[in-house]
């Protein structure tokens, strides 16, 4: 296979900090979840449990979350272990650490927890309006260790911080939840992935000032939520008895960004569309749905439009392998408009490879952006 973990990041994720497309579309403010991505800590972390000590997140009793970051690197020279003989330091740093390997999403932190018997909480910067709509949305990368992946997965919003139940060794046993979690990974979808990052995104309308979140697991442990990967591999030695059949994943990029229907896009310009594609594949992820239903509404009330999707790349690897790529991806949408009541003369596509950059291909930051898939509407007289 052609191309790296830096050529299609994740799931092939278009990722926006300004509207995807039209005035007031889907991003109308800035994320309300402080530190999303881990960046911000105290210090570097040396030991298990550290979330306490980044900025913001697990402010409340009895959660256990790990911590990981790239400055934990120093901590394992042999100039470090010399100096300090006889300190103990679990790897903790990015990307190789006591869990395996994993590349931060997004800067050079991010966070773990075991499915079901850890999560990690944080208080919003603001609580959430009554009836608005919001983007949640966070990232999941199940470690290499791990022999279970599980497909439970979500997030919980709520006015108050959630509780826990402890064992009788103050360990927690479960999560006192006055609902189910409102954002959940798709039943059908196990995450397993251990080379990508995984999106597990929703739409919420909120009830009116919820201000806490907690992203976790949140059902006891049964064998009917998980889905076993290694069941002859012997356990790593850092696994706690309660965690012997347990799926560890690293969590970053966690976001609530107020979210708008109202949509007056204009004719001739380009918009990138905030959809998700399986890694190296061209079949559309279910995150992608509620974004193309918007472009398929607005299809079907404006009778007068037709659309072009064109799908774009980063200039890794030959035009060879990207342009059918970007074709496929491109293809995918115009399918699901066409499978959802667009006429199919009205609905035009075409890959481009990497011939059409937006940002700068020396950069990580710079290929996510070039990785896109975009529409173009037009009346029904500029096209034949």
């Amino acid at each position: 296979m052609v191309g790296s973990f830096y050529k299609w990041t994740v799931l092939f994720t278009i990722t926006v900090v300004f509207p995807a497309y039209g005035q007031n579309y889907v991003v109308t403010g800035a994320n309300l979840v402080p530190n999303p991505s881990f960046e911000q800590t105290r210090a570097c972390p040396k030991e298990a449990d550290y979330i306490g000590g980044v900025v913001s997140w697990n402010l409340f009793p009895n959660f256990s979350a790990d911590y990981f970051h790239r400055c934990a690197n120093g901590y394992q020279t042999p100039d470090y272990q010399m100096r300090f003989p006889m300190e103990t330091i679990v790897n903790f740093s990015v990307p190789h650490n006591i869990f395996g390997y994993q590349e931060a999403r997004t800067g050079d932190a991010y966070a773990g927890i075991s499915f079901c018997y850890e999560a990690l909480s944080v208080k919003l910067l603001r609580p959430l309006d009554k009836d608005s709509l919001y983007k949640v949305e966070f990232f999941v990368n199940l470690s290499d260790s791990s022999n279970v992946g599980t497909r439970y997965f979500g997030i919980y919003l709520s006015e108050t911080s959630i509780r826990t139940e402890t064992d009788f060794r103050m360990q927690i046993a479960g999560f006192i939840l006055d609902e189910p979690p409102q954002i959940m990974n798709p039943r059908e979808r196990y995450l397993t992935d251990t080379a990508n990052w995984v999106p597990v995104s929703g739409i919420y309308k909120a009830k009116g000032g919820e201000q806490y979140i907690a992203v976790g697991g949140f059902y006891p442990y049964h064998d009917t939520l998980v889905q076993v990967l290694h069941p002859h591999r012997a356990l790593k030695h850092f696994y706690r008895s309660n965690e012997k059949q347990l799926g560890y994943y690293f969590i970053d990029d966690v976001s609530i960004v107020p979210y708008s229907v109202h949509w007056e896009p204009e004719l001739g310009k380009p918009y990138i569309l905030d959809i998700y594609f399986d890694f190296d594949k061209s079949e559309l992820l279910q995150e992608s749905y509620f974004e193309l239903n918007k472009l398929v509404d607005y299809l079907q009330k404006h009778p007068d439009c037709k659309v072009t999707i064109t799908g774009h790349t980063d200039n890794f690897g030959s035009e060879n392998y990207n342009l059918p790529l970007s074709s496929d991806r491109a293809k995918a949408v115009a399918d699901y408009l066409v499978a959802n009541g667009t006429d199919n003369n009205r609905v035009r596509f075409k890959g481009l490879g990497s011939t059409r950059s937006i940002a700068d291909n020396e950069t990580k930051e710079g290929r996510d952006k070039n990785r896109r898939v975009e529409f173009i509407l037009e009346s029904n007289d500029d096209l034949p």
